[in-house]
């Protein structure tokens, strides 16, 4: 039982990235090997503290990115459900710069555009940042469709009781400052966690806080 318990803790370590276990966590990149090649000393804590949180290698690093999460809308009683898929570079180490397809929607509501930002941040791997960002799209709404005298859901039957359909409702744009957190867990390997107060064009009372959690791929150039 010890055995199993101790190659399945060694299997476990050898599954974590190499920061978890000691605090130069970004050994891959030349840049970063060539600085903490010989490591700090046990004593030196804040050496140890510098090679752990340092990611300013990561400039000029560009990916892919994911991320989900909710917005509520201020007139509305139910939240969307977002989904958010685009790329992402380093300018800096400190700064990047976002474009992404972004949709929203609860089974009613439906909004379908394109997103884009930037985020200053710190260049380490734990990095707070602040950010602002654009949203432009168009909005679907399902509707009664039960007097229309058009068989909408391809049932055989027209103008049925609780018959739907979807239409085009207008226009939707918004700015929004945010802040949030990304956290290196790979040189190429960062998650985020996000909120936003989305600011629209259909006035306040059309506003949304949104919150979401996302997962980026990157490729530096300095990286084999």
């Amino acid at each position: 039982m010890l055995a199993m318990t101790v190659a399945a803790l060694t299997q476990l370590g050898c599954a974590l990235p190499t920061g978890i276990l000691r605090s130069r966590w970004a050994m891959d990149d030349p840049e970063y090997a060539e600085k903490y090649c010989d490591g700090a000393e046990k004593s030196d804590v804040l050496g140890k503290l510098k090679q752990a949180s340092d990611a300013r290698f990561q400039e000029d690093a560009s990916g892919m990115f994911v991320s989900s999460g909710v917005t509520k809308r201020s007139d509305a009683d139910d939240g969307l459900f977002t989904v958010d898929i685009g790329a992402e570079m380093y300018a800096t180490s400190f700064m990047t710069a976002r474009a992404s397809l972004m949709g929203m929607g609860n089974g009613d509501d439906w909004f379908t555009g394109v997103d884009a930002g930037l985020r200053l941040q710190t260049p380490s791997r734990l990095a707070p940042f602040v950010g602002a960002g654009v949203y432009a799209g168009y909005a679907k709404e399902v509707v009664s469709a039960d007097d229309d005298w058009i068989d909408n859901d391809d049932d055989g039957f027209i103008d049925e009781r609780g018959e739907d359909k979807e239409r085009f409702s207008g226009s939707l744009a918004a700015i929004y400052p945010e802040v949030g957190a990304h956290f290196w867990w790979t040189p190429r390997i960062r998650l985020t966690s996000y909120g936003r107060y989305m600011v629209t064009t259909e006035g306040r009372d059309a506003d949304d806080w949104q919150a979401g959690f996302g997962l980026a791929i990157f490729t530096n150039p300095n990286l084999p």
